[in-house]
């Protein structure tokens, strides 16, 4: 993606800002799996670079929307073709049902650190 002109953060905001007219800084921040504060700083970047502009909300003026600008359009339809040549790329010689067994293998691996992180912070609680 660099040798696109985007970092591998900025490819994920455009892939999930291109997926819906408008969402807000805190959907996308949740997609991503990022703190506010991170995708505020990379919004700053992106808007700077006109590839996405925020629109304040009507019905709710302390919600900021996030939609793609025309530059932010292209460039994501222009990215898209090489993410899924990657993904393709990546689930080469792969097949579904190791797919299906990675994948729960990684969110098992998750919980335990998810678990663990609670056990530890009641702990302290206590």
């Amino acid at each position: 993606m660099k040798d696109l002109g985007v970092t591998r953060v900025q490819w994920i905001a455009l892939y999930y800002l291109g997926k819906d007219e408008f969402i807000s800084q805190k959907e996308l921040a949740e997609r991503m799996s990022v703190k506010e504060s991170s995708v505020a700083r990379l919004l700053d970047r992106m808007e700077r670079d006109g590839l996405v502009e925020r629109v304040r909300s009507e019905e709710d003026k302390r919600v900021i929307n996030l939609r793609l600008t025309e530059k932010g359009r292209q460039r994501r339809a222009k990215l898209v073709p090489e993410g899924e040549k990657f993904e393709r790329l990546l689930h080469k010689n792969i097949s579904d049902e190791d797919m299906k067994i990675f994948t729960m293998v990684l969110s098992k691996m998750v919980n335990n650190i998810l678990e663990e992180n609670m056990d530890e912070k009641c702990t302290r609680e206590l």
